[in-house]
Order: structure tokens, then sequence, then C-alpha cells
């Protein structure tokens, strides 16, 4: 293989870069992450998680019924698009297995208000693949009309779990708060880690703009993409410090980094500054 000289003198820079990154993070004295749809909120301290503030127990479990959602639309595309049909076939039996076990698992942990329009939900998924499993053919509208006819059920679930992933945020935030140091508090990030298309309209922004200003939205208050666990998000945030600090240093400009390092060739094309949106208003 041909050597590539440059290549290997950038690779030499990341990891000068990298070895900062690293102190600079331990040597922070606080921030916090929060995973979207867990409703818990860790605190950081000098590169290490220190604390939790959990929700109500039942908020973990009723992601369940989310992914039961996103399992069964998977297994059916798969069975109509027809691609591989035995795979497809295990994946339903896999499915119904699943479901299965969810039916009679939530019903016992989720709050009863939660319990009964999720339990229809579910029971409509499992009647699906029950058929399926049992070698019935998948049709292009089946999935589409069987949740129309839970979606009132769903958006039921959906608008609970909501509020509560919400009440739960505010509240570890707040707790957080009051257990920091004010001067150390003002200068720490908290940021929200999950799927990029999770960024638009994000419960857990509203809920930490509530606590600490719109105003720190993008400079304070951060959504980290792609981020699926702590240690993703951690190793994002300890990217965020050291980025912000290079502005500073290299632009004067702590949010320089923050952006496109050609960005001010993008801006001017376009004629302003913009962040590309995810779907219409």
């Amino acid at each position: 293989m041909q050597s590539d000289p440059f290549g290997e003198i950038n690779t030499t820079f990341r990891t000068l870069y990298g070895a900062n990154r690293e102190e600079l993070f331990a040597s922070t004295p606080l921030a916090a992450i929060t995973l979207i749809g867990t409703g818990e909120i860790w605190r950081i301290e000098h590169g290490e998680v220190v604390q939790s503030y959990p929700p109500a127990p039942w908020l973990r479990q009723v992601k369940s019924l989310m992914h039961a959602v996103i399992g069964a639309q998977a297994t059916w595309a798969r069975l109509v698009r027809g691609k591989d049909p035995e795979s497809a076939r295990q994946a339903a039996v896999v499915l119904n297995k699943a479901l299965e076990e969810a039916v009679s698992r939530l019903a016992l942990e989720l709050p009863a208000a939660l319990a009964a329009p999720a339990q229809i939900v579910l029971g409509k998924l499992l009647q699906l693949a029950v058929n399926w499993s049992a070698g019935q053919m998948a049709s292009p509208a089946e999935f589409p009309e069987a949740l129309r006819q839970v979606r009132v059920e769903l958006e039921n679930v959906i608008a609970i779990v909501g509020e509560e992933a919400y009440a739960s945020i505010v509240k570890g935030l707040r707790a957080l708060i009051d257990e920091s140091d004010p001067a150390v508090w003002e200068e720490s990030l908290f940021a929200v880690c999950g799927v990029a298309f999770g960024r638009r309209d994000n419960v857990e922004i509203a809920a930490a703009m509530s606590v600490m200003g719109e105003d720190c939205v993008g400079t304070r208050l951060l959504y980290l993409e792609n981020a699926h666990d702590v240690a993703q998000g951690m190793a994002c945030i300890a990217a965020a410090l050291t980025d912000r600090a290079l502005g500073v240093d290299v632009f004067g400009d702590p949010y320089r980094m923050w952006r496109d390092i050609l960005g001010d060739v993008a801006a001017r094309h376009v004629g302003k500054g913009f962040f590309p949106p995810l779907g219409p208003d």
C-alpha cells in the first residue's frame, strides 16, 4: 500500500488534539448529559460520572412500546419487500415472541392510565406478528391500516410519556443546579444526546430551556447528534469544550469551531448563516 505522508501528518496533529481534549475534560469541574427518552440526567465532574438524577422507574420500561412499533414496522416492510423471505419470516417469529413478553410485562409495570392504551397498541401489533409468524402473507396496506386503528391510543401514550420526560428533566436539572456552585454551573454545559432526527422539537431541550433559559440554547444547552449512550455523550462534550477553547484561542470566538470551519464560504454563497432544518415547518 502506498504511503500517505499527509495522512500521517494529519494523524499526528489529531493525536495532539486528542491528548489536550482528554486533559481538558478531566479538568472540567461540572457538566451534565441526558439521553433522549430516558428522563435521566448524569452529573459529570472532572470527566467522570458521579451522580444520576433518575426519572420515574416506568419511563425506562415504556420505551419498549415505541421500540415495538419500530420492530413491527421493520418486519412488515421486509415481508412486503420480499428480498429475503425466509429471513423476514424468522424475524416475524422473533417479533411475535418479543411482543408476547412485552404485553405480559408492561401491564404489570406501567401506571394504569398508561397501561390501558399501551396494551391496545401492543395487542394490535401482536395480532399482526402472530399471523406473519404463522406464514400469512403481509400486504402493503396491512401495517399502516392497523396503526391507523390504534393511533389515538398510541398518541395518548406518547403524550403521557412526553409529559413525564419533561417533568423529570426539569426536576433533575433543578436538583443538579441546587447542588452546584452557582459560579461553576454558569460555565457548565448540559447536553441532550440522541439520534440526528430527534433534534427537532426535542422535549429534553424544551424542559431544559424552562430551567436554563432559551438564550442558553446553542451555547450551554446542546443537542449532541448520534451520541447514543453516556460514554459517547461524554466524548462529545469533551470535544465541544476543546473546540470552544480552540475557537477562542485561534479566532477570538468561542463558537467559531462549533460550525463548519468553511462556514464563512457557505454563508457568503447563501447570503446568510443557516442551519439545515429537518422537515417542513
